[in-house]
């Protein structure tokens, strides 16, 4: 099984720098919070917070905002998140999402979580903890990309890159399993797991940040834990993975359909 705690504690350099010098997750952060209808008394968490943007962008769209709990496992991360974001109505936790609830006192108005739900491995039990955190009758939002979600359309070029990695890692001889893409989830399973927990979805909504180019990826997959498929292959080896994959497609290869979607669940 994949460590993603000892892969982000180790990623938040790049990740931090990726976020930096690429808008998709400013891009992201931005529509998930245009999702909440801020009321100064709220209370919000930050579920996998990471190291500042959607906390910085709630702040940004309701200053008055009662308390943001911002939460992630990794300490390297959070300690990122803390010099990006002085305000004393933050409070940083770290915590593995199954122990949220030993960590928060009261409940919270609405949760949100950009670009990580994929990586909770017993969503049932995370949910639930959700659910148990959540005021009656307000919302979890989140939302999942297309690594991640089956969008049912024909011509995945986020699938040609990774088959190109894939075939790259084979050709030096190293084994790889195809988590990464075996991992779909459709809305009627993202409804069921809800259901279960005593969810009802509100809406969904489907962005297309259209543009994304091969750099942008390849950057991105410099990431340890957004490239879980170079856990066991060394740092240099990856680059001149990366390296040649990006000499055999950059002139042939632009991302027009950069498809996320997003889902307000509310308890």
């Amino acid at each position: 099984m994949i460590n993603f705690l000892n892969l982000w504690n180790i990623s938040w350099n790049e990740y931090h720098k990726y976020s930096l010098s690429f808008s998709q997750y400013i891009k992201t952060n931005k529509e998930l919070v245009k999702l909440i209808n801020f009321q100064e008394w709220q209370i919000i968490i930050d579920l996998a917070c990471w190291t500042w943007l959607t906390t910085l962008e709630i702040l940004k769209q309701n200053s008055d905002i009662k308390k943001i709990y911002a939460i992630d496992f990794s300490n390297n991360m959070l300690d990122i998140a803390k010099k990006m974001i002085k305000s004393k109505k933050v409070e940083f936790i770290c915590s593995d999402v199954k122990n949220i609830d030993k960590f928060i006192n009261e409940k919270a108005d609405i949760i949100v979580c950009n670009s990580a739900f994929w990586q909770f491995d017993d969503k049932n039990l995370i949910i639930n903890k959700i659910h148990s955190l959540l005021k009656n009758g307000w919302k979890f939002i989140f939302n999942l990309n297309q690594q991640f979600f089956d969008f049912w359309y024909e011509e995945n070029y986020q699938k040609i890159l990774i088959d190109e990695i894939f075939n790259e890692i084979k050709s030096k001889w190293y084994n790889i399993t195809s988590w990464l893409l075996k991992n779909k989830l459709k809305i009627d399973e993202i409804k069921d797991i809800f259901k279960k927990q005593w969810f009802i979805l509100i809406d969904h909504k489907i962005i297309n940040f259209w543009k994304k180019t091969l750099k942008e990826f390849i950057e991105f997959f410099k990431i340890p834990a957004t490239a879980t498929f170079f856990e066991n292959i060394p740092k240099k080896e990856q680059n001149i993975i990366l390296k040649n994959v990006y000499n055999k497609l950059k002139n042939k290869f632009e991302i027009n359909n950069n498809q996320w979607i997003y889902f307000i669940f509310s308890k």
